[in-house]
């Protein structure tokens, strides 16, 4: 028997990843418990390339993060120990556990089902850079292809592609580190190439989910992977060439290009850039958005830059030798400037890669996607060049200040700021000061060469080691639990009668629910926020009931830690989005009785009054109120849970309290369904 662990930002992704492995080995037999009130454990046994499997998975849903310690020890510290120093961190982690109760970390893994389009298509580059920096494997799988919509209509727009360099950077670092970090596309429910002009040239063969299965269950057996890392990159490598073909002539690489770099044997792509000449890098930025000298900055950048990869990107290369006079043309537009700033800028030894963006938001808040801007250009680059950011967006007064005096502080605190500094040989801020007696101007300038080197000194040289496996138990319970203990019961406990429409519990994402509709599986996707349009409160959990009455059941659930942080009518929120939402025409369908079950674009709306929606409250019974004080949330039903774990029983209690005559009916079909299944891991009352 070997135990490993899938740690993850939630149950869903938790369980996603034990799909993929399912999926690819086909077990003989598979068994699931409780192990600990939040711990699924999946038991299987098959073989695979002669040898036989006996394996055990704990699924540990919600990482120690965010000051939260939810678990006695943290998954991150051997990553940490080996030169991850982001607090960006991946979705899921697999690990092996050895019979000594040593814990080694073997992969790594981020999902992304959102729109893969502007500055969302580096959000997370600053995970993959960080992990990677460590040893460890590190996957980015993208469903392909997600639409953006139309607020009003929800019809979609015309399909957006992420930029090439983009994936390119995934290649170009796993080349350049020797590190296997990818990113792997696989099919999403809207593919349809039928139906849209711009996928037509996109070939089926470059999904890779056949090779994710393959290459998991070989890194657990401690096979070799190369084929498979070979057969992903090559994949990866496709999804560039296919990118460049969709992006606009004369402004970024084509796809012979992509080729042309990823084949050279020596040299890098800036060298590539700088010798090719293309293009020049222009930062384009709205005219209400142009703060202090900013356009004159550009319209230097543009005299002497050239472009990296794309023109769309925002940043470029100042060839070396244009360095001395890029430095003395900026000291004429910020004459105080001090002389040992411009004179290291201007050193001509190396190519100085810029970046130019606003940073922060009006407010002067963190600007989360941002945050990966940097490590893009890291990663794509992988060469040994100097980087300068120049900043003109709002910076709050208090992160001046310690920029000013004790900028490695800001560093630990603020995210984006770590990424400025950590991967920064020179930092420019032309930029309004806010949260302050009066808003003023600012214009800084910093070497910070010193603490990107200590930040890349960080884990140099060592390894990715083992650290001692904690308890899978939490060391408290909130809403991550919650909603694992929801979604264990009426799926794994209930699956026969319930169908899981939606489950989103926190660090998930809203990208789709789904209804049952006679024969057809439909399915609302890119599920957008309430707005004048749409009404309501997305909920946490869309459950679907077959209790046996007229109608099938849909429960609307909002999870929570403590029922006084439900917001006022909540209850009437969460049917009234759902009721929203059904008065479009579902994204996709597809149809259950056939054998296939392709997913299809949607024909024909569902009619919300042929269910009975019902709303709930969900959370725990240390932080519960009175249920008559909850009750004016205008729920109908409440779940109120408690985690038990004892020598006669490991799980949950749920206490349902109806408000209605039909959610009492409800709770009865729900609790005489459990005792039926024999289950002795929920007490229900």
């Amino acid at each position: 028997m070997t135990t490993f662990r899938i740690h993850g930002d939630n149950i869903v992704e938790c369980e996603r990843v034990t799909q993929i492995i399912l999926d690819a080995l086909k077990p003989n037999k598979i068994t699931t418990q409780l192990i600990a009130p939040s711990t699924t454990m999946f038991s299987l046994q098959s073989s695979y390339d002669g040898e036989d499997i006996d394996w055990h998975f704990e699924l540990l849903p919600g990482f120690n993060k965010n000051n939260k310690k939810r678990w006695p020890g943290n998954i991150f510290d051997s990553l940490k120990e080996a030169g991850s120093f982001f607090d960006e961190t991946p979705d899921v982690i697999i690990s092996e556990i050895d019979k000594a109760n040593q814990e080694t970390i073997l992969l790594a893994i981020e999902f992304c089902s959102a729109l893969q389009a502007g500055n969302q298509a580096w959000q997370r580059s600053a995970r993959a850079f960080s992990v990677g920096r460590t040893g460890c494997p590190y996957l980015y799988i993208v469903d392909f292809v997600k639409y953006e919509l139309n607020n009003a209509t929800r019809a979609r727009k015309n399909l957006r592609f992420p930029n090439a360099a983009v994936p390119y950077s995934y290649i170009s670092y796993s080349k350049n580190t020797g590190n296997f970090i990818a990113q792997l596309y696989i099919q999403s429910e809207e593919f349809d190439k039928s139906r849209d002009p711009a996928l037509r040239d996109f070939h089926e063969a470059d999904f890779s989910h056949a090779e994710l299965g393959i290459y998991i269950i070989k890194l657990l057996l401690h096979m070799d992977t190369a084929k498979e890392e070979t057969a992903i990159l090559d994949k990866n490598m496709h999804i560039v060439e296919f990118l460049a073909r969709k992006s606009k002539e004369g402004s970024n690489y084509t796809a012979n290009e992509f080729r042309e770099i990823s084949s050279m044997t020596t040299g890098n792509i800036v060298d590539y850039a700088v010798q090719k000449n293309r293009f020049i890098f222009h930062k384009t930025i709205a005219n209400d958005s142009h703060h202090g000298d900013s356009e004159r900055v550009v319209e230097l950048i543009d005299s002497l830059s050239t472009g990296l990869a794309s023109k769309d990107l925002p940043f470029g290369i100042i060839p070396a030798k244009k360095r001395t006079e890029f430095a003395d043309e900026l000291q004429k537009i910020y004459p105080d400037a001090s002389p040992d700033f411009i004179r290291a800028l201007g050193s001509n030894q190396k190519h100085l890669i810029i970046t130019v963006f606003k940073g922060f938001k009006p407010r002067g808040d963190d600007n989360r996607p941002d945050r990966g801007l940097l490590p893009l250009v890291s990663m794509l680059s992988s060469a040994d060049v100097d980087t300068i950011s120049y900043i003109y967006g709002p910076v709050l007064q208090k992160n001046l200040e310690l920029l000013d005096k004790k900028p490695e502080k800001l560093a630990k605190k603020n995210g984006l700021w770590r990424s400025i500094l950590a991967l920064s040989n020179f930092v420019v801020l032309d930029v309004p000061v806010l949260d302050c007696e009066e808003t003023h101007d600012a214009i800084r300038f910093y070497d910070t060469t010193s603490i990107k080197n200590s930040y890349h000194q960080l884990g140099q040289n060592a390894v990715l080691t083992p650290q001692k496996a904690f308890p899978c138990i939490p060391t408290a319970y909130g809403e991550d639990d919650v909603d694992t203990a929801i979604h264990y019961f009426f799926t794994h406990i209930l699956g026969s009668c319930c169908f899981e429409g939606m489950c989103n519990p926190p660090g998930g994402d809203w990208s789709g629910f789904s209804i049952i509709d006679g024969i057809y599986e439909k399915r609302w996707l890119s599920l957008p926020r309430v707005s004048s349009v749409i009404s309501g409160k997305r909920p946490d959990h869309i459950l679907q009931i077959s209790a046996g009455t007229d109608k099938p059941v849909l429960l609307s659930i909002e999870s929570k830690e403590k029922s006084s942080d439900l917001e006022q009518d909540v209850g009437t929120k969460l049917v009234t989005y759902i009721k929203a939402i059904m008065k479009y025409t579902p994204s996709v369908q597809r149809d259950l009785s056939t054998k296939d079950q392709n997913w299809e674009r949607g024909s024909k709306k569902a009619d919300f009054n042929s269910f009975e929606t019902i709303s709930v409250a969900a959370y725990l019974r240390k932080y519960a109120q009175d249920a008559s004080i909850v009750f004016a949330t205008n729920c109908e039903i409440l779940f109120v849970l408690e985690p038990l774990m004892n020598t006669e029983i490991t799980g949950w209690e749920i206490e349902i309290i109806p408000s209605t005559e039909r959610s009492q009916l409800l709770k009865d079909f729900i609790i005489n369904q459990y005792i039926s299944t024999g289950d002795n891991q929920f007490i229900l009352k």
